[in-house]
């Protein structure tokens, strides 16, 4: 199979596969037709992977497109290896760039009803930046966001509920639009704001064992248990959940539904520190579920002109 090897430099070395292995190869290609690279290895087991991730009241873009390709891709290999693959999405539809939406959606005014879905949800989103340039660079705009924030956690005022639940479902069926010319079918559909709630209660109850109360907050002092972990915030000095909570809320309803032999979880490089902390802050409240987390990270797409960012305006959906 291999014709020669060579050494090229220091630290490389070069194998040369024989045209026989390729011709064989092919053979075998024609032979197998779609079965082609099928195996056992992962059969009886059960994989759950998460990826696409976009959020409602912003704008699906092209790094979602990305993320889906990459997602579809795990989750079809895993397929192929013959686990039972459940394909998951994790959407964040509360937070500031829900409160800073709506404030551009109140400020600027609803868009007309006779447009298409996915046009209404493009007006979302260029609410969602006009909302957060204001944030900002306003700080009347910016304290009238942080109480609508609040509002939106706590559902206490009946108008913005009403904005809430007709935002978070205009997104979404614009979402459903592209998966189905994907070819992406969810067998879940994670939320925020379900797993905030969940994980407020588990950071709660294990603070004085794994989590400190802090100045008000309640962090999570990672270098305690590696030195290449750091300290992050898991409930702040508001009482409001962090991303950090939520994750901890996910994970644990992903093993409580499905409990999967591995949960793959695909996310940007950027975020590889931060799922290290929140990783190893389960681990200490369930160590069974420690081997059974992966996280596997990708690059960021950016434009020639930099990163992509729908809180300024400028991604491609």
């Amino acid at each position: 199979e291999i014709s020669k090897i060579e050494i090229a430099g220091p630290g490389f070395i070069n194998f040369y596969l024989s045209r026989e292995f390729f011709t064989e190869s092919i053979n075998e290609v024609l032979k197998e037709k779609e079965n082609w690279g099928k195996n056992n290895l992962l059969t009886g087991e059960k994989v759950m992977v998460e990826y696409t991730q976009p959020n409602p009241f912003k704008p699906f873009h092209i790094g979602h497109l990305m993320s889906n390709a990459i997602g579809e891709s795990i989750s079809r290999i895993v397929e192929f290896s013959g686990a039972k693959t459940i394909r998951a999405n994790y959407q964040g539809d509360v937070g500031p760039h829900v409160a800073k939406a709506i404030y551009g959606l109140i400020k600027f005014g609803m868009p007309d009803e006779s447009k298409s879905v996915s046009e209404q949800a493009q007006y979302i989103g260029e609410c969602y930046s006009k909302g957060s340039n204001l944030y900002d660079t306003d700080e009347n705009a910016k304290k009238e966001i942080d109480i609508l924030n609040k509002k939106i956690y706590d559902k206490s005022d009946d108008e913005i509920n009403k904005i809430y639940d007709w935002g978070r479902k205009v997104t979404l069926e614009a979402f459903e639009e592209i998966y189905k010319l994907l070819g992406t079918k969810f067998n879940h559909y994670f939320f925020e704001s379900e797993m905030a709630v969940k994980g407020k209660k588990v950071v709660r109850e294990n603070t004085g064992n794994v989590f400190e109360e802090s100045d008000g907050a309640i962090i999570f002092h990672g270098e305690k248990y590696d030195k290449k972990l750091h300290t992050r915030v898991f409930i702040n000095s508001q009482g409001l959940p962090t991303y950090e909570t939520k994750e901890i809320g996910l994970t644990i309803t992903k093993f409580e539904k499905e409990n999967p032999n591995i949960s793959i979880v695909t996310t940007a490089i950027e975020q590889a520190e931060y799922m290290k902390v929140v990783q190893k802050a389960i681990s200490l409240m369930h160590p069974d579920l420690e081997s059974k987390m992966l996280h596997v990270t990708h690059g960021m797409m950016r434009l020639a002109t930099g990163k992509m960012s729908s809180r300024k305006g400028n991604v491609i959906t």
